[in-house]
């Protein structure tokens, strides 16, 4: 460890500084051209090393924050950017740092992808929300956070659940002559009756894990060559680039998530951020390689986020800046060991 960690003191000034910077990023935006504005900006800056060093990264973030793609447009509520020039020079100053990261939302998301595919659904959880459906032929099926899923089942009938975002939990009802199927956009997950968990992956990656029971799995585009899971197996598929990985997983460890629980055993830290992010109430910004090359172990629970991720940056040296209560920067580079 470095022998020039920063004392009680400096780590106060520097998130002094850090909010200062939040708020004169809205203020120079809304009177880019109030020459005593900037006039009261340079002096700031100057003033202090502190200030300069919390600028850089204010800019770096904001830089990060206004181009995120706007598929996370559902995290976010709409914010009025007028409110501000309605407010005097005082009161904006100190009002600032609260809408700069809604402000810089509003410029990033200018679409929600999310909205249409949410009107096809029949059952949706919220983040940080999971939500229990009780199917009609007596199967159960639970939502993760910012899931999505239609479906058509019925009593000796029909049972198809399409999964549009996200991952869900089944606990199928046996029926053999009516097979139950979980869809994606390019998979088919088959069963009689079983408890398994589907999840939906970036790059059209879908994953299956069994805790019992019996699973065929297929691409559609491909659908004589199956794979079939047994209890305690997990499949990660990528139908596209006609991979498939599979593994042996504790079959108490799938969907832990249902008890409110992420549980890791020698991965990067990066994955639990990941994890935590549906349950997060905010945006979670990260980057540095430190994130993929420091490795965890632990059971996490989901309902302390925030707690999780400041005990993740006291045990690994990662840096969490909170820069509006809806945006948290976490960073580590590799150099900061």
């Amino acid at each position: 460890m470095s022998a020039g960690r920063d004392t009680g003191e400096d780590m106060a000034e520097r998130r002094r500084a850090n909010r200062e910077a939040s708020g004169w990023v809205i203020l120079l935006q809304e009177d880019p051209e109030d020459h005593a504005l900037r006039s009261e900006f340079d002096a700031w800056l100057d003033a202090k090393p502190v200030h300069r060093d919390a600028w850089a990264e204010t800019q770096r973030i904001s830089h990060v924050v206004r181009t995120m793609p706007p598929a996370h447009a559902h995290r976010w509520r709409r914010v009025k950017p007028s409110i501000l020039p309605f407010l005097g020079r005082n009161n904006r100053r100190r009002a600032a740092h609260i809408f700069l990261g809604a402000a810089a939302a509003c410029l990033a998301i200018t679409v929600a992808p999310g909205v249409l595919l949410d009107l096809r659904a029949d059952a949706i959880a919220g983040t940080g929300e999971m939500r229990s459906v009780e199917l009609a032929d007596g199967s159960k099926m639970i939502l993760a956070p910012e899931s999505a899923v239609a479906f058509d089942v019925s009593r000796g009938g029909e049972r198809t659940v399409q999964l549009l975002r996200g991952r869900a939990w089944f606990d199928v009802a046996p029926d053999p002559d009516h097979p139950f199927q979980v869809v994606t956009d390019v998979t088919t997950t088959t069963v009689l009756g079983t408890a398994f968990e589907v999840r939906k992956g970036a790059g059209h990656q879908v994953s299956v894990a069994v805790r019992n029971g019996l699973v065929r799995m297929a691409c559609d585009d491909q659908p004589d060559q199956t794979e079939r899971l047994t209890a305690g197996e997990a499949l990660d598929l990528r139908c596209a680039e006609q991979s498939a990985f599979r593994k042996d997983v504790d079959p108490a460890r799938i969907a832990a998530w249902t008890d409110h629980q992420i549980i890791v055993s020698d991965r990067p830290v990066r994955e639990v951020i990941d994890a935590l992010r549906p349950w997060h109430s905010g945006l979670i910004l990260t980057y540095g390689t430190g994130l993929d090359t420091r490795r965890v172990t632990g059971v996490y629970d989901t309902r302390q986020s925030r707690e999780v991720l400041q005990a993740l940056a006291q045990s690994h040296g990662l840096t969490v800046r909170n820069v509006t209560p809806w945006v948290t920067v976490i960073t580590a580079d590799q150099g900061d060991d």
